[in-house]
């Protein structure tokens, strides 16, 4: 079959621009993620999951935070029915609702505000999870839906809302709650400062998740070196420090040598022109106008522990789109597949930390 010059060149010209969005579109990912491009310089600490396809399977994670706000580019159709697990007097509603989005006064306890930290903090961690790509905002797993469960604001929470939270989110009957219709397969908590051993009653509720094949993937807090507290001492969860671009653990995490792994979670600005300079995680959040109205946002301004809990979370929901029946227990004796070294600290010599990494032998 000929083909004319004149086809041959539209052939080309769509080519080039194809190539070309590629290109952009590989510049573009976040540098926790790694490359499309194997010829292009990845962060130490990179996950590697860039190049990765998620697989036949739809997997739920249950996001336990300060709820999630709707309306934002970046997670449109990515969001379940979630519900509000916060009791009163906690609770300035009134009481648990489906209402799962952050209560407007949630910066200041009691007090009419508009963003916060407190506000935008369970958007942005489910951003990393499920971003679908819009505004740069990727998550580790595009292909996951994400169960927001609002369990505290600056009004903090209370142990039976987190354990409400955590049984409902997988299925299990609450009282005066109706049946969760989506069961998580994983809850993300990106949070810590709970007791300094883990609980009876909440490890008797980790144990049952395992149990079901429920991950628990919980942050080891942001406490400066100090050791783990709850849920993350807990035992059969999946608690996550942080390292910056460079692979080293970042000052703000918690040293102890029951951290099961680390993944990026983003700090101060790094030295030199790499494109991981910035060292932030993009994330998806809310600014104001000129108007005080809020809006959509997406700006390199994760840090912390619990931005780099989510980065563990869509990594094991990706997984579990191509194994749906993999459990905890199969995954913690495979976790050597899935981690690189992390430079060593003398803060912390009984500690060998290790890395997550996506191997290249399961991107193909």
């Amino acid at each position: 079959m000929l083909v004319s010059s004149r086809q041959l060149r539209k052939s080309l010209a769509f080519v080039g621009l194809m190539i070309a969005s590629l290109t952009v579109f590989a510049e573009e990912l976040p540098w926790h993620l790694g490359s499309l491009n194997p010829s292009t310089a990845i962060a130490p600490s990179s996950i590697n999951t860039a190049a990765a396809k998620p697989g036949p399977h739809e997997v739920v994670v249950a996001v336990i935070d300060s709820g999630v706000m709707n309306g934002h580019p970046s997670l449109e159709g990515k969001l379940l029915p979630g519900y509000d697990m916060l009791s009163v007097p906690m609770n300035l509603r009134g009481g648990r609702s489906t209402d799962y989005s952050p209560d407007a006064r949630d910066a200041k306890c009691g007090e009419r505000v508009t963003s916060g930290t407190f506000r935008t903090h369970g958007t942005e961690v489910s951003s990393l999870i499920a971003g679908n790509g819009k505004d740069g905002v990727r998550g580790v797993n595009p292909s996951a839906k994400i169960l927001p469960i609002r369990l505290f604001g600056s009004c903090q929470m209370t142990r039976a809302d987190l354990l409400d939270s955590m049984a409902w989110a997988a299925g299990f009957p609450v009282a005066g709650t109706p049946i969760n219709p989506h069961p998580a397969r994983i809850i993300n908590l990106s949070f810590s400062g709970g007791k300094h051993v883990c609980g009876p009653d909440l490890q008797n509720l980790i144990d049952r998740l395992n149990k079901r094949k429920v991950f628990v993937v919980a942050a080891v807090g942001n406490t400066f070196g100090k050791k783990l507290a709850e849920p993350a001492n807990c035992n059969g969860v999946i608690s996550v420090g942080a390292v910056d671009a460079e692979n080293n653990i970042e000052s703000y995490s918690a040293l102890d040598a029951r951290t099961v792994i680390y993944a990026p979670g983003g700090g101060k600005d790094l030295h030199g022109s790499s494109p991981w300079q910035s060292n932030k995680l993009k994330v998806a959040s809310f600014d104001l106008n000129f108007k005080g109205d809020e809006i959509p946002s997406a700006a390199a301004r994760g840090v912390g522990t619990s931005y780099a809990a989510p980065l563990v979370s869509g990594f094991v929901s990706l997984l579990l789109s191509h194994n749906f029946e993999l459990s905890p227990s199969e995954f913690m004796s495979e976790l050597p597949k899935f981690t690189r070294a992390v430079n060593l600290t003398d803060k912390c010599i009984d500690c060998l930390p290790k890395g997550l990494a996506m191997p290249s032998s399961l991107l193909r």
